[in-house]
């Protein structure tokens, strides 16, 4: 064998080496969970560079501005003052920053409505429901509570709180509070 052939082969089972490495992260990729969301599963409207999906219990959303935690489905591709509108179906997708005991989490929100009596219906995994009636056309701060069951405790592990409206509602803020749950009383 010359060296000709030889160094033809070596280039050749190089190349093939690194295309098959490229396979393999292509197959694998090691990527954050905000990454993996926005561009390898088309799962969130929004993109913030080098952020993470924890949601820190006190911070208020402001969705007159893009956000990550927002599903791509039934949001509005872009923010107005009024907030980011919601139609159909969609959620937020978040993660809880730490272990611990199972909280209740109070849900706040401003949504402005187009008209009074508009449903949305809120729900947590498959074991909670439930539907608020927006009072008034305009302006609604809405409070509900997701009960410490609903939610996922593992800050590896994501929540996804869904949202669907008949009615296209434009949702301002929202703010997650905690308080540790308390055994009902019978």
């Amino acid at each position: 064998m010359t060296y000709k052939k030889f160094g033809f082969i070596t280039a050749i089972l190089a190349l093939s080496g690194f295309y098959l490495y490229t396979l393999y992260l292509a197959a694998h990729p090691d990527v954050s969970l905000a990454y993996r969301l926005y561009y390898l599963e088309g799962k969130t409207r929004f993109w913030e560079h080098n952020s993470s999906m924890t949601y820190r219990v006190g911070n208020e959303l402001n969705l007159t501005k893009p956000s990550r935690f927002l599903s791509s489905e039934g949001w509005a591709k872009k923010p107005s003052e009024q907030g980011t509108q919601l139609s159909g179906q969609g959620g937020l997708y978040f993660l809880l920053p730490q272990r611990g005991a199972a909280h209740t989490l109070t849900v706040q929100a401003r949504i402005n409505s187009p008209e009074a009596g508009a449903l949305l219906k809120v729900a947590m995994g498959n074991d909670f429901v439930t539907t608020v009636k927006l009072a008034k056309a305009g302006l609604n701060e809405i409070n509900f509570r997701l009960p410490g069951e609903a939610l996922n405790q593992d800050p590896q592990q994501l929540n996804f709180l869904a949202l669907s409206t008949a009615t296209p509602l434009n949702v301002e803020s929202l703010r997650l509070t905690t308080e540790p749950s308390r055994p009902l009383l019978h």
